[in-house]
């Protein structure tokens, strides 16, 4: 049985044969943030009429805005292209990802429960560290934020709920220092006023910014 959340390597190294490949890229790209929206829609009414749970998260590469804008937007290329080929390398071939802004990816995971998200997210967040990335021979010190969430109890209604849920763990994670991992826990996202309902679930190994280890 393979680890959840990991795709096995196709037998023999086989490709497809046609221009798309099954694994959820179009010729080695993301899919932009209309594609994955929609197959992320997709894919939450498939769960919901099945009874199956989603995982959902969004990745965020810590501070790179400002590095864009000091080195050029061909970092982001760098860095959108590291990113998938991590995702491609480590998630199963029916797992989605695409692009929502510059900085942001979201990873759609089919079939997959909060805690085997867990498990992908936080293999995701660990193996970035190895990820290398210079500019003008110059490596840059790059981290990652993901917010995770995943509809298990089918009381989710409408796929964007999920999102929402992703965005506020990501966000959640950022503030709190970046360069870890928020879970929005399994609370329903719920009227936005009601800030201690709706808020993510600070993961007990997480630190804020400052804390000692």
């Amino acid at each position: 049985m393979t680890r959840p959340g990991f795709r096995k390597g196709r037998p023999g190294g086989a490709q497809p044969a046609s221009g798309r490949d099954d694994d959820g890229f179009l010729s080695s790209s993301l899919f932009s943030q209309a594609q994955i929206l929609q197959l992320m829609k997709n894919e939450f009414a498939r769960a919901r009429r099945h009874g199956l749970p989603l995982g959902c998260m969004l990745l965020q590469v810590d501070r790179l805005l400002p590095l864009i804008d000091m080195h050029g937007a061909e970092l982001r290329s760098t860095v959108r292209a590291a990113v998938a080929g991590l995702v491609r390398e480590k998630t199963r071939g029916s797992d989605l990802l695409g692009t929502t802004s510059e900085d942001r990816y979201l990873l759609v995971l089919p079939h997959t429960s909060l805690q085997q998200t867990r498990v992908v997210a936080e293999r995701l967040h660990q193996m970035f560290e190895a990820v290398e990335i210079a500019v003008d021979g110059r490596p840059l010190a790059l981290s990652l934020s993901i917010g995770m969430t995943a509809s298990d109890d089918q009381k989710t209604i409408f796929f964007d709920s999920l999102l929402a849920q992703a965005e506020a763990a990501v966000e959640f994670a950022t503030k709190s220092g970046g360069n870890q991992v928020a879970s929005f826990g399994e609370a329903q996202l719920r009227d936005p006023g009601l800030a201690n309902d709706s808020a993510p679930r600070r993961r007990s190994g997480d630190r804020q910014q400052g804390e000692a280890p």
